[in-house]
């Protein structure tokens, strides 16, 4: 350096020359990056709040479990009996938890997917995501059994109603005066039709002979 040049000026070429050294600014370093095909930038993807998910997973239940009583037992009865509200409830609080634990896992594993495919390959993260897949399976495996059972109980309410409503009507038919052990109770209306052709032919056995049901 010349010893003519200011401090100034030498500190000024002394710049220049780390930068040389350096290569590149910091605003360059950036550039490359964000442009560098062997350096990807992280994707950014906007995954639904578990609150989101949570409402989601609630309006499933609710839609399931009142389609599937509403095809067993009449829309009067599910909003009358206390029984069947409060067993309504809890079926819809459980297929809820169902629900929302299968979204909510299914999340997690395209969250470890998308890291696997990112590059994060250590041998740990294949052996959660192994097991992670085995407890996706197990909560639909458990869905599954929970629905199928929620079915056959909506089942076995509407014959039990059916079956109290057959004894209310006999007990009807006692208060009234009327007999259950005569003739007069059939069963179907092809036994109704029977005894109306008996009577018109005369025939008093045809009539006798019709079957008594409880």
């Amino acid at each position: 350096m010349s010893e003519n040049k200011s401090i100034k000026d030498q500190a000024e070429d002394i710049r220049r020359d780390l930068d040389e050294l350096i290569g590149a600014s910091s605003n360059d370093i950036e550039d490359v990056i964000e442009t560098d095909p062997q350096l990807p930038a992280r994707r950014q993807v906007e995954h639904k709040s578990f609150a989101e998910i949570k409402d989601s997973s609630t309006k499933k239940a609710k839609k399931t479990i009142s389609a599937l009583m509403k095809f067993y037992l009449d829309e009067d009865i599910i909003e009358r009996d206390e029984y069947i509200q409060a067993k309504k409830k809890m079926d819809e609080m459980t297929m809820s938890s169902l629900v929302y634990q299968l979204q909510a896992g299914e999340r997690a594993l395209t969250t470890l997917l998308e890291a696997i495919e990112d590059g994060e390959v250590a041998p740990r993260m294949f052996e959660v995501l192994a097991t992670l897949q085995k407890s996706m399976l197990d909560i639909i495996k458990s869905q599954t059994m929970y629905l199928m059972a929620t079915e056959e109980s909506a089942k076995r309410i509407a014959r039990d109603i059916e079956i109290y409503k057959k004894r209310d009507d006999i007990r009807e038919i006692e208060s009234s005066g009327g007999d259950v052990t005569s003739g007069n109770t059939q069963r179907g209306t092809k036994d109704i039709m029977r005894m109306i052709r008996a009577g018109i032919d005369g025939d008093d056995n045809e009539i006798q002979d019709v079957e008594i049901t409880d």
